[in-house]
């Protein structure tokens, strides 16, 4: 794998002096880190509202919409974020907003892993909420975790995942808790592998993939 890893390394180089891709555009943005700050906050909001039974049943109008929207907000890379989380009557799903129990199972999910500080721990709240089988609520929920915790959480979407995939020959699907752990498993060793030229901010690399899986840069071919 020397031939992949130096045409790795060269590509990675590439990326972050391009001053149009996510690393420059994205990555270094002054006000990204002033934006954690209020993603953070609204999160906390979300949960204090269902915890006190005040979130509603609706997502338009609602203290998660306004965080979403912050997060679709975050450039190119986040563009669409809001799209998992759009009511959908005719399909009933995400089902947390007219079903109480699922509701209070996401707000759990949030404060659990607001509240923790390591990656078992967050682990451990995937699991618990993919065991509820909540319909239509899968790892698009990891784009809000990211902000609480972006050294263990890389962001997820289709061009992410199409990116980690054409970079590490991986089948990682859209729609699985369990294909998502998979890929972060994957995205950490890369990000290992090359830490020299990363970040551990996991959205660097989650950048990276973003574009490789966008189509404005190919992924080395594997040997």
């Amino acid at each position: 794998m020397a031939e992949f890893e130096l045409l790795a390394r060269q590509l990675i180089q590439r990326w972050k002096e391009d001053p149009n891709a996510t690393y420059q555009s994205w990555f270094l943005w002054d006000e990204r880190i002033k934006n954690f700050r209020s993603i953070r906050r609204g999160l906390a909001q979300v949960v204090a509202e269902i915890e006190a039974g005040r979130f509603g049943v609706a997502y338009r109008g609602s203290s998660l919409e306004t965080v979403v929207h912050s997060v679709a907000e975050q450039r190119q890379i986040f563009k669409g974020a809001d799209h998992a989380f759009l009511w959908k009557p005719k399909l009933r799903i995400p089902d947390i907003y007219e079903n109480p129990a699922n509701q209070r199972a996401f707000g759990r999910l949030l404060d659990h892993c607001a509240c923790c500080d390591t990656a078992e721990e967050i682990i451990a709240g995937i699991h618990t909420i993919d065991r509820l089988n909540i319909k239509g609520l899968g790892p698009a929920v990891a784009n809000l975790l990211y902000f609480l915790h972006p050294t263990l959480v890389p962001p997820f979407n289709t061009a992410i995942v199409n990116g980690y995939n054409k970079l590490t020959g991986g089948k990682v699907k859209l729609g699985s808790w369990q294909h998502f752990l998979a890929m972060r498993s994957g995205v950490l060793d890369l990000n290992e592998r090359f830490r020299d030229l990363l970040s551990n901010d996991l959205g660097a690399i989650g950048g990276l993939l973003f574009d490789i899986g966008s189509g404005r840069y190919p992924a080395p071919p594997r040997d």
